[in-house]
């Protein structure tokens, strides 16, 4: 007896039985989007349709895992060998099946962000400095694809070609690549390859989180599907991957680029309390482009949330309160799991100080700011020391530790050596182990090869050590700094103690990090771009402040800052439709001035304090975007008495 259809109804019903072969569904956060994808999975697999040769994907590690979670609780045969995960690992298994890496001189080895830094830094002076550097870097990932009008493919102008060759060069060197070019990678290899069977067939192409693609992504996944059966699902409103070039015109335009699609919009919430949709309502609709007057309806069962606007005198006050506030909520409730908390701010360091308070008060919280265990230079250290531990001829490991503890990271006495290397095709481990030695000399390279040299008295420091005892000689208890990748160190070494499954263990979970679930005794603290997926009872979202959020760039032309504008404002609704039943938006007026500037706040004036500059701040200006529905600002202080925190 078929089970796909049971308890279904309405449009989630219709999306699941729909014949058709070009399916699109525009569905809001909280609306059962996915639940309808895998219920048309479901039915599929009982009409008999090969697992194999369906594909089910999305952009995020952690949206795939949630995938095949779901996949697993269908009950019905077949479902876990359906085809669920990244376009980034499909395009890895496919490159490598292929032997795609070697036919392209290529090595299939990411860099991590400490590495990247490095090839930001040597290119910086040949291409406009830093930022320009990242930016063609985030370019070249879209395959040249920085607009939705945009076709992907190759390097257009003369500008955009001396950096490619730059940069290929430079990863060639190095051996190693960068996560994003998977995508364009595989099509290039695919276009070049005309005759060889080189993408796997599939019959059924489902997407999830289509907003989340660039147009590279898009092209790859219609290259997928070719004529078979496609489905994409996702919300413009949630788009916010404009770094790397997703643009919320990719799923607006889904319908009338891909003729014959069938339309279906959700819109019952089924996740937020009633006042969360009105006044995550109001604020998209001051998207100038928005499509969708009320993209969310209430349920119609009358919940309402607990919703606060807190602004604080001191950023201190506004990170004690928080911390206080979650130790207290805990301890009220011990059957709510830590896990259920959510604490999201769009800078770092705020978000960092509140993970650390509430250590202080004995609660377990981690930070998921991106690959923040290796953001350290004693954290990027040790793992370089794991890496060349592991593999000494790690070139891109070996780059990143010559530049450690450097600003420029030592880049004009490792270019020396580069030169060196590539004009007697030598390896760069060799030049410097005989620079070290002192058989080989290069002129003006007495600074990287003393760092070589260290390297070489720490290596022989850990040399057999495994598990634990490695983890303490590599990020030692001494150094709060390091913290966090000790403990993910730690957790890795009790389960795989061997130094070489260690380092596989770990970057994985650092280059592809995957979210704890909501039944977790820990705390989770992280961006408000990483929230998006997640739903918890708890959310706060701190550090509030305009300039934070948004944030936008003073130097960019007009119709770039819009853009900004409008892919922050959408981020917040990302943010604030995470929360099931309390919801805390916060921000404080006196922050250091140093911190201020370094991160972006607008600065409304500065008083000196004990003798210490601040900065004056104000709350975002999205608060008064939300409409009637949001409760009136308090202070902190009034907000700390009422919720029994004195």
């Amino acid at each position: 007896m078929p089970i796909w259809d049971q308890g279904l109804q309405g449009v989630h019903l219709d999306i699941a039985r729909d014949a058709g072969s070009k399916l699109y569904v525009l569905a809001g956060p909280g609306t059962g989007k996915t639940f309808a994808m895998m219920r048309r999975v479901a039915r599929l697999l009982e009409e008999g349709v090969d697992p194999a040769r369906m594909l089910v994907c999305s952009f995020t590690r952690t949206a795939a895992r949630d995938l095949r979670e779901q996949l697993e609780s269908l009950a019905v045969p077949g479902a876990d060998q359906v085809k669920a995960q990244t376009l980034h690992s499909l395009c890895f298994s496919i490159l490598a099946s292929e032997q795609a890496f070697a036919y392209t001189n290529r090595t299939a080895r990411p860099l991590l962000s400490y590495e990247q830094q490095c090839l930001v830094t040597d290119l910086a002076s040949l291409h406009g400095g830093k930022r320009a550097v990242k930016r063609l870097v985030a370019a070249y990932e879209a395959a040249w694809a920085r607009l939705q009008r945009d076709e992907p493919g190759f390097a257009q102008s003369a500008k955009d070609q001396a950096f490619e060759r730059d940069l290929i060069a430079w990863l060639r060197f190095y051996e190693a690549m960068l996560i994003g070019e998977l995508v364009p990678l595989t099509i290039g290899f695919v276009r070049s390859n005309p005759a060889k069977d080189v993408l796997p067939e599939f019959d059924h192409v489902l997407v999830d989180e289509y907003q989340d693609l660039n147009k590279s992504d898009q092209a790859l996944i219609r290259l997928l599907a070719d004529s078979h059966a496609l489905l994409v699902i996702g919300d413009d409103n949630q788009s916010i991957y404009r770094f790397r070039h997703a643009n919320p015109e990719g799923i607006r335009t889904f319908p009338a680029d891909v003729p014959g699609t069938t339309e279906y919009q959700i819109t019952e919430c089924r996740r937020c309390p009633d006042n969360i949709v009105q006044i995550s309502n109001a604020l998209i609709s001051h998207d100038p482009h928005t499509t969708r007057p009320t993209p969310l309806q209430p349920s119609g069962r009358g919940t309402v949330a607990d919703i606060s606007v807190v602004q604080y005198v001191y950023l201190q006050d506004e990170v004690e309160s928080t911390a206080d506030y979650i130790d207290k909520y805990l301890t009220d409730h011990p059957d709510v799991p830590p896990g259920r908390v959510l604490v999201l701010s769009p800078r770092k360091f705020i978000g960092n100080a509140v993970k650390d308070a509430l250590i202080a008060r004995g609660r377990n919280a981690l930070s998921y700011f991106h690959e923040d265990a290796v953001s350290t230079s004693a954290a990027a250290e040790g793992f370089c020391l794991l890496t060349l531990m592991v593999n000494p001829a790690d070139s891109a490991a070996l780059r990143a530790w010559l530049g450690l503890g450097a600003d420029d990271c030592r880049k004009a006495g490792v270019a020396r050596v580069r030169t060196y290397c590539e004009q007697n095709a030598m390896r760069l481990r060799d030049a410097m182990d005989q620079l070290a030695t002192g058989t080989l000399s290069v002129p003006y390279s007495t600074s990287v090869t003393e760092r070589h040299r260290l390297l070489l008295q720490k290596l022989d420091r850990v040399d057999g050590l495994t598990g634990l005892d490695l983890v303490e000689a590599l990020w030692p208890e001494s150094n709060a700094q390091i913290a966090d990748i000790r403990q993910l160190a730690a957790a890795v070494a009790y389960r795989t103690p061997e130094p070489t499954e260690l380092l596989d263990e770990m970057r994985t979970a650092i280059t592809q990090p995957e979210l704890p679930g909501s039944d977790g005794d820990i705390v989770q603290v992280m961006s408000l771009h990483k929230s998006k997926g997640l739903t918890r009872d708890v959310v706060f979202v701190v550090g509030c402040m305009a300039g934070t959020l948004p944030s936008v760039n003073a130097d960019d032309p007009p119709a770039v800052q819009a853009a900004e504008l409008e892919e922050q404002r959408r981020l917040f609704y990302v943010a604030i439709t995470r929360a099931t039943r309390t919801l805390i938006v916060s921000s404080s007026t006196r922050l250091l001035y140093a911190d201020a500037k370094h991160n972006g706040a607008e600065v409304r004036g500065s008083v000196f304090i004990d003798g210490v500059k601040h900065a004056v701040t104000a709350f975002t200006p999205f608060i008064g975007e939300m409409g009637a529905s949001l409760p009136t600002q308090i202070t902190g202080a009034a907000w700390r008495a009422r919720e029994g925190l004195d």
